[in-house]
């Protein structure tokens, strides 16, 4: 684990960032309302590089999987929230509940995980962190020189050596209080999918 957590350390070191949007960020957590940070599974591991600085806390999930990225963010200084969907799920929306009662929370949440579908939200995590009048801010990455595992469900992607990482903030997504779970889950969905979609159209360009 200590090797990996090396490897893919010096990996990250190699490429250089460049962050778009960060000023969306940087307002909402200089805010009184806690921060949910919407991302996909598939940019789990860009985020928490890109994004340790600021310390934020992550749900990952119970699975062997999970244990392994755990593991690896938390020597980069991410905290994080175990559970799932499929195992521990009630566990899993407690804990999303008590951070969010926290308006100084900074919680990245991966919307379509442990198992997927990929750019499916699950609405849980949507629906308690409204209820804390949480404001959500759509998030992706991508990487010019990269591998993606085309067998996986997420098609995670992660950093080749000595490239660039385009990572992109979008603006607070407004919402009715009163807006169903469901509603407001695809509503955050949409603008983070068309995150993902410039960040790898930039990086396309840039590879």
């Amino acid at each position: 684990m200590f090797l990996g957590w090396l490897y893919l350390t010096a990996v990250m070191l190699s490429n250089r960032i460049e962050w778009r949007g960060k000023e969306h960020l940087l307002a909402a957590l200089e805010g009184d309302r806690p921060v949910y940070l919407a991302i996909w599974h598939g940019r789990l591991v860009i985020a928490a590089w890109v994004l340790r600085l600021y310390h934020p806390t992550a749900l990952v999930s119970h699975s062997r999987d999970g244990e392994i990225i755990t593991r690896i963010v938390n020597k980069w200084g991410i905290k994080t929230l175990r559970g799932s969907s499929r195992r521990g799920g009630q566990e899993a929306l407690r804990s999303i509940m008590r951070a969010f009662s926290d308006p100084r929370a900074f919680v990245a949440i991966t919307m379509d995980g442990p198992k997927g579908p990929a750019h499916v939200v699950k609405p849980g995590s949507v629906k308690m962190a409204a209820r804390k009048k949480a404001v959500f801010i759509p998030a992706s990455g991508a990487a010019t020189r990269k591998r993606t595992f085309e067998k996986s469900w997420d098609r995670m992607q992660i950093p080749k050596p000595f490239g660039k990482i385009i990572y992109e903030i979008g603006p607070s997504i407004p919402y009715d209080p009163q807006m169903p779970a469901e509603d407001l889950a695809r509503l955050v969905g949409k603008r983070t999918l068309e995150l993902e979609k410039q960040v790898d159209a930039l990086a396309a360009q840039l590879a």
